[in-house]
C-alpha cells in the first residue's frame, strides 16, 4: 500500500508542473497600478463577469487609464496577450490588438464587463464555465508600444 502511495506522489509531482499555470500578474479586484507614462496611468483589475440572460460566465481583466496632464490627450497602445505562458499575439500585427482613446485632462476612463462594441478597455481572461479549457486562460498581458499625442480642446 505504501508503495503505490509513493509512486501516485511521485507521478502526481511530476505530472503537475505540466497543468499549472504561472500567472504572471496580481488577480486582484481592486484597481492595481500598472505603468505610467507622459501623465497618463494604466491601472488594471481582474473581474468575474457574468450575464445570466444570455448564459455567458467570463472572467476579463479591466484597464482604468487616467489623464493627469492638464491636455487633451489622443492615447494609443498594442497589448501582447499570453495564454497559458504563450504569446498568443506576438507574431501578428492584427490591428485588434491596437487601441486609442482620447481623454480629456484630468478624467479617467474604467472598462466595464459588457460594454456593447467597445472591447478597448477590457482584455479576456477566461471562460468561468469551462474548467476544462486551460489553453484559453490569461496568464499575462503587456501594454506596449504607448504613443500619448496632446489634442487641441
Amino acid at each position: 500500500m505504501m508503495k503505490k502511495i509513493i509512486i501516485f506522489l511521485t507521478i502526481f509531482l511530476w505530472v503537475l508542473p505540466f497543468f499549472a499555470q504561472k500567472v504572471e500578474f496580481d488577480k486582484t479586484e481592486q484597481w492595481k497600478f500598472l505603468l505610467t507614462q507622459n501623465g497618463v496611468t494604466f491601472y488594471y483589475k481582474v473581474a468575474a463577469c457574468h450575464d445570466d440572460v444570455n448564459n455567458i460566465h467570463s472572467e476579463y481583466v479591466l484597464l482604468k487609464i487616467e489623464n493627469t496632464s492638464d491636455q487633451l490627450v489622443q492615447i494609443t497602445w498594442n497589448v501582447l496577450l499570453y495564454y497559458n505562458n504563450t504569446c498568443w499575439n506576438c507574431a501578428t500585427q492584427n490591428p485588434e490588438y491596437v487601441k486609442t482613446i482620447r481623454l480629456e485632462p484630468g478624467k479617467s476612463v474604467e472598462g466595464k464587463c459588457f460594454e456593447k462594441g467597445d472591447k478597448t478597455l477590457r482584455i479576456f481572461s477566461k471562460f468561468l464555465d469551462y474548467k476544462d479549457r486551460p489553453e484559453s486562460t490569461l496568464t499575462n498581458f503587456k501594454i506596449i508600444n504607448i504613443e500619448i499625442n496632446p489634442l487641441k480642446l
